[in-house]
């Protein structure tokens, strides 16, 4: 094959694969969508591939099954958030107070949120539905998931809060997680209608923070 025949060949490889990649993001996208408005149980497939405009054989074709795509669809959503939490902690000055590591760690919930509906807080129900009441075949995986979120935050917490016990620090951060949950949930959408990023966090982090310390003054 000549060289223009092979560069003919390679960009043809090449627009298949970006068709594809598009294809299997529209399938996960309409996927998150579906599952934050109504649940794993209450969704067809005609009603993904309808809402990504594909046909069923392509989601045969880049996830397997039905279930393959629900998984990667719940998989990419708490670990978009959760890794993102992540990032932020890692960010933090060494000596950053209470206040800024909770702000760190909430503001990609709030985000997710205060964004497009259609995306974050799509991305913020999945994560909410999946890391308190997670499909059996991703039980273990979402309860590792959650508990390296709270781990990182946990690092963080230990060097303010030197004197609560680490069963203590644990159960808060447990109960801190289940407030960032159910700001998740439908029953908190008017509450965060019409707020902004900066209104929502001003509002959360206290009473975060007030969880995390209970009634004992930080250090720093």
């Amino acid at each position: 094959m000549s060289a223009t025949g092979k560069a003919g060949a390679s960009q043809k490889t090449d627009g298949r694969r970006e068709l594809g990649e598009r294809t299997r993001q529209r399938l996960l996208e309409a996927t998150r969508e579906l599952l934050a408005e109504r649940g794993e149980d209450a969704i067809r497939l005609r009603d993904i591939t309808d809402a990504a405009r594909v046909n069923v054989a392509a989601v045969n074709y880049h996830f397997g099954c039905t279930k393959a795509l629900y998984r990667a669809a719940i998989t990419e959503a708490m670990e978009t958030i959760i890794d993102e939490q992540g990032r932020q902690l890692r960010e933090l000055a060494d000596d950053a107070a209470l206040d800024e590591i909770v702000a760190a760690w909430t503001r990609p919930v709030i985000a997710a949120l205060i964004g497009p509906p259609s995306e974050g807080r799509a991305l913020m129900r999945i994560a909410a539905r999946a890391g308190s009441d997670p499909p059996d075949e991703l039980r273990e995986w979402a309860t590792a998931t959650t508990a390296r979120s709270r781990d990182e935050l946990s690092c963080h917490l230990r060097r303010v809060l030197p004197d609560v016990p680490d069963h203590d620090l644990c159960f808060r951060t447990r109960c801190a997680t289940g407030i960032l949950h159910v700001l998740g949930t439908s029953s908190m959408q008017n509450e965060l209608e019409g707020k902004t990023a900066s209104e929502l966090e001003r509002l959360l982090v206290p009473v975060i923070a007030g969880a995390l310390v209970a009634g004992a003054p930080p250090v720093g």
